[in-house]
């Protein structure tokens, strides 16, 4: 869409201004005018087309302030208090945060979450002083700004203003919007349009405490939210240049030459819901009426009502078309989530064979970034085919580099700076840790494992979470029952803070069906000799720690007279993904478990105890029992190193190393850190 309106202006000379968007809600028209911001195409701020509650500026404040005046603080808040401008905090920086006081609560022996943690570390000032410093600093100013609202609301006849004012002084942002908001460009809009919100805010508390003298503030809070009209703006109308990015009823009544329609998405437009007030105002009217909706029998009235808001929402779409005087852009995404609505054939019919001529290409950059970003990729992509960089693109980039253009000079690319050392990560008489879990992604990969190690790895997801929680439950209840297991999944289910709705309930299915699996499972496991088991195991090039889910014993062996406790080693999984027999065969987790029992390097086993062999349990897959897979006893170690401690040492090996090799597996289309990967297409640039 952003090429399509750059390309109306720059190719066809239609001004900026006689070009609009029209989204179907409010709240999608904030992120269009941010999205079109950052794609270069400026955005005409008339005043505000969202209610209050949805500005991105005003929302970490109502947060703060019901923090402020009472309300508990909860997980899901505290983040997005974390990731808002009041802590400025990224999604990294949050993740580098939460692992901070994760490792900090174990190493003094206690076992509570990261969301736990992150609740203390805001409700308590100087809580996060342990912390490293620049983990520290954050915190400690978003902590410090909910304290300041608390001050405030604890004060004499506090009203919703004071406690507002002091959170907002506190946070110190006045200034910094300020010189952004004066100094222009994309990101002074979007400044400009934080600040005029902010504003809007405390003209509303104004307002509301004019009126309402004796209102608590949290009373303010819900009002704000409750709101669904768009509030009044302080700032006057825009005269600059800009593309208006507006709903239909905003667009009633204008029209401009150049209109695109975006997110007909089927279930979003139309949107069938049913709506009504809470009182059935509509309902009344249609019976005072005689209208057949209100009269007719329950599933006709049902019919009769989805037919009305069928009827609405479609002359909201024709008076979105309708507003282009010559040039209409209706857009809709096409893939595995989401499909197009049926309103986008009434404006172009499908073909009847063939490809389909509405769908769209990857379109050549019409802006100084995007060019920027193509010349780039020929210039990295040329050099390394041919050997020979495109004389082209290299004249280009000078061309642009010389007029100032960001990123057009090699000073500011990735990769191109000398290595600051190519030391390698171990010396070769160093002992170099390994964790068993790693081992088989540092064997398929070390350039993954590289990038993940340095902080490269996805951020939990609820099904990690959920994973986290099933095994806490085995390693708690190693024989339960499975009324024992579901009962102790009921009382801490809510640690996952999942809430409700069909989310929740899928999740929750999944759980029971892990723990069902798990139950039978352990009916017809062997003897716990150890749950969660530490162990340090030293080899030639490794020192390897970790823990094993179980050890079972299943019995003796040796010839009579000197027979030894045979023992399994057991590792629970959750996640969907299970191997082949053959690949289960030399599992390197399994191996290192088996090479630590053998070595008598896990403490607690009974004297003399050597592994039989191991499994992998798949409590996410089988029917009625879990999926295993098995491998056989790593054997004697008599004639030579088995092959567990041959693999352990050569991963150990690259792991050390200096440089780390990117190798393609069946894994490549799910690693995490791909984006940064030179064999893949979207890691391209990457390359040094």
């Amino acid at each position: 869409m952003a090429h399509e309106l750059r390309t109306a202006h720059l190719r066809r000379g239609v001004p900026w201004d006689e070009m609009a968007v029209v989204a179907r809600s409010g709240a999608r028209v904030t992120v269009l005018r941010r999205a079109l911001a950052q794609a270069g195409v400026p955005v005409r701020v008339v005043g505000s087309d969202v209610p209050l509650r949805e500005e991105p500026a005003v929302r970490p404040l109502l947060d703060a302030v019901r923090v402020a005046v009472g309300e508990p603080l909860d997980a899901e808040t505290a983040a997005r208090l974390a990731c808002s401008p009041l802590g400025g905090l990224d999604t990294v920086g949050l993740r580098r945060v939460r692992r901070a006081l994760r490792a900090e609560e174990l190493a003094g022996g206690g076992g509570r979450s990261s969301d736990a943690l992150l609740v203390e570390v805001l409700e308590a000032p100087g809580r996060a002083a342990t912390l490293p410093p620049h983990v520290a600093r954050p915190v400690e100013r978003l902590a410090a700004v909910l304290e300041a609202g608390r001050t405030a609301a604890a004060e004499p006849g506090s009203d919703v203003e004071s406690v507002l004012w002091a959170v907002w002084d506190r946070a110190g942002l006045a200034e910094p919007w300020r010189r952004v908001a004066l100094a222009g460009g994309a990101a002074g809009e979007r400044a400009d349009r934080d600040l005029d919100a902010v504003l809007a805010l405390f003209k509303a508390a104004e307002t509301f405490v004019d009126r309402n003298p004796q209102a608590a503030p949290r009373t303010f809070v819900d009002w704000v939210l409750a709101q669904d009209l768009p509030a009044d703006s302080l700032a006057p109308s825009s005269r600059a240049a800009g593309v208006s990015v507006l709903t239909p009823a905003g667009a009633a009544g204008r029209a401009w030459d150049v209109v695109a329609v975006v997110g007909v998405q089927d279930g979003a437009w139309p949107d069938l819901r049913l709506r009504d007030s809470l009182l059935g105002a509509q309902a009344l009217a249609d019976v005072v009426a005689g209208r057949t909706a209100a009269t007719a029998p329950g599933a006709e009235a049902g019919a009769a009502a989805r037919e009305a808001v069928l009827a609405d929402e479609l002359r909201a779409f024709a008076v979105a078309c309708s507003r282009a005087r010559t040039h209409l852009l209706v857009t809709a995404v096409d893939d595995q989530d989401t499909n197009p609505s049926p309103f986008l054939d009434l404006v172009q019919p499908p073909p009847g064979d063939g490809p389909d001529p509405r769908r769209a290409s990857a379109p050549a950059p019409l802006d100084l970034r995007g060019l920027v970003a193509r010349l780039r990729a020929t210039l990295e992509r040329s050099a390394r085919d041919t050997g020979v960089p495109d004389p082209r693109a290299a004249r280009t980039l000078a061309r642009l580099a010389r007029a100032g253009v960001p990123g057009a000079h090699p000073d500011a690319w990735f990769g191109l700076a000398a290595p600051s050392s190519t030391a390698p990560l171990w010396a070769a008489d160093e002992k170099v840790p390994v964790s068993p879990s790693r081992l088989e992604t540092a064997q398929r990969c070390t350039l993954r494992w590289a990038l993940e190690s340095a902080g490269g790895t996805p951020a939990s997801s609820a099904l990690q979470s959920l994973g986290t929680l099933v095994h806490a439950i085995a390693q708690e209840h190693p024989t339960a029952d499975r009324e024992t297991l579901t009962a102790e999944l009921d009382r801490r289910w809510p640690e996952l803070g999942l809430g409700e709705g069909w989310p929740a309930v899928a999740a929750r299915r999944r759980a029971d069906a892990m723990v069902e699996r798990l139950a039978a499972y352990l009916r017809g496991s062997g003897e716990p000799v150890l749950v969660e088991a530490p162990f340090a195991l030293e080899t030639d090039r490794a020192v390897v720690r970790g823990s094993v889910d179980r050890v079972e014993l299943v019995g003796r062996v040796g010839d009579e007279g000197d027979q030894r406790p045979a023992v399994r080693v057991v590792d629970l999984k959750t996640g969907s993904r299970v191997p082949t027999t053959a690949q289960a065969a030399e599992h390197p987790q399994l191996g290192a478990y088996q090479l630590a029992v053998d070595a008598g390097a896990v403490p607690g086993l009974p004297e003399g105890a050597v592994s039989t062999g191991a499994h992998l349990v798949y409590l996410s897959q089988g029917s009625g029992r879990p999926t295993e897979r098995r491998q056989a006893s790593l054997g004697p170690e008599t004639e030579g190193p088995s092959w567990a401690r041959v693999l352990v040492d050569e991963v150990a090996g690259r792991m050390a190393a200096s440089a780390f090799e990117a190798r393609g597996n069946d894994l490549c289309d799910r690693c995490p850190v791909r984006r940064a990967c030179p064999l893949r297409a979207e890691g391209g640039q990457v390359v040094a």
